[in-house]
């Protein structure tokens, strides 16, 4: 979830606290308690759906993170499987677990513990191939569906086993059976080596640096864990990579206009413009072309006492979008430079530079340009 709920949870025991740190993310970690004696019937609380904060925004519909009221009761109650000092370790682990980054030598994915909670069985799997990629495990996948996942050694003698299924108290998936025994060799052909877990293995590299080959993955995973993998398989790892990459900034220029429309309504009199292509509009599609902004600040800074010079100037965008950047700047009293428009386009030409100008024109009031000194490299205006 990405906002409210308007549902309450009563916590009741470590379980309790385990299903509500399972809804809690980063991005969403705002909760109200609410203590209640046993003999109260009910409780004023505020509306939750209308309570909103500033940091609710829609970021990973994947995320699993909500705002609960809860009813709190007491905490000494434990499980009856397990004792008040298990409990509290478990506790500890869940929120390491929570924590977890994906390291070079994956030193967060060494352990397992049966408190140990996950969002789905996609997540518990990947979580399970690190695992056994971390400490060099040799573990077979017996069974997988939505709601049950079970492995064990490839080795029939090793009493490794681990059975995850679908907590039937909250939300997620949990352990039900978790023997971490493992008594066999280290394995150099991992069968949980795939092409997803090495794409989440190589995701942060990445994505700092896409130009990684793919000999260097196969090398960067020979040295880490001592294991071979195909050169076919880290090839597709980096195209899912990519491919989410790429989607990403789609749904960024997807958002153009909700975000062209949240700058006018919360800097009223500032221009926004955005163009599409005409040529795919005309095959059914949507195609971003071209956006300008001028925030009102800053137009009523430059016609409160600025210097009557304009400089005109555009650079490339070098990244996975391209495109050029173009932008006008003023000069105050003490000769610092003072933003007052910019523009992203397709291209520098003509053509992009006198809708450009067209739009600052109208924005600052130029009428014809009479007293302003106009600079540029003159190459394209």
């Amino acid at each position: 979830m990405n906002r409210p709920s308007g549902k309450y949870y009563e916590i009741e025991s470590d379980e309790g606290v385990r299903t509500l740190l399972s809804l809690v993310s980063d991005q969403f970690n705002v909760i109200d308690f609410f203590v209640v004696d046993e003999c109260e019937l009910s409780i004023n609380v505020h509306n939750i759906v209308q309570h909103i904060e500033s940091n609710i925004v829609e970021l990973d519909a994947a995320t699993d993170c909500s705002s609960n009221d809860s009813e709190e009761h007491g905490y000494q109650s434990c499980d009856s499987s397990d004792n008040s000092d298990s409990e509290s370790d478990s506790l500890e682990l869940l929120h390491t677990q929570k924590e977890r980054k994906i390291s070079d030598k994956l030193t967060e994915y060494k352990e397992l513990h049966k408190s140990m909670t996950f969002k789905d069985i996609p997540e518990a799997k990947k979580f399970i191939n690190l695992y056994s990629l971390a400490n060099g495990y040799g573990l077979k996948q017996l069974k997988s569906c939505p709601q049950k996942l079970r492995y064990r050694c490839l080795d029939e003698d090793c009493p490794i086993v681990c059975h995850i299924f679908k907590d039937s108290k909250g939300p997620g998936v949990k352990f039900k059976t978790l023997k971490e025994e493992y008594k066999c060799n280290t394995v150099y052909d991992n069968h949980r080596m795939n092409a997803k877990t090495i794409a989440a293995y190589f995701k942060r590299g990445l994505q700092d640096n896409p130009r990684i080959k793919i000999k260097e993955m196969m090398t960067s995973v020979k040295a880490a864990f001592n294991i071979n993998v195909s050169h076919s398989m880290c090839k597709r790892a980096k195209k899912m990579i990519l491919e989410k990459m790429e989607g990403s900034f789609a749904d960024e220029y997807n958002k153009l206009e909700a975000y062209a429309n949240e700058l006018r309504s919360s800097n009223p009199g500032t221009d926004v413009v955005i163009n599409i292509s005409k040529d795919a509009l005309s095959k059914g599609k949507r195609r971003f072309l071209r956006i300008y902004i001028c925030f009102h600040a800053l137009k009523m800074g430059f016609k409160s006492g600025l210097r009557l010079f304009i400089g005109l100037d555009g650079t490339f965008l070098k990244g996975k979008c391209k495109g050029q950047l173009l932008v006008v700047v003023a000069q105050d009293s003490r000769r610092h430079f003072y933003p007052l428009a910019w523009a992203v386009v397709d291209k520098e030409t003509k053509v992009t530079w006198s809708w450009f100008l067209r739009l600052l024109q109208h924005s600052l009031d130029l009428k014809m340009g009479e007293g302003i000194t106009f600079i540029s490299d003159m190459q394209k205006v």
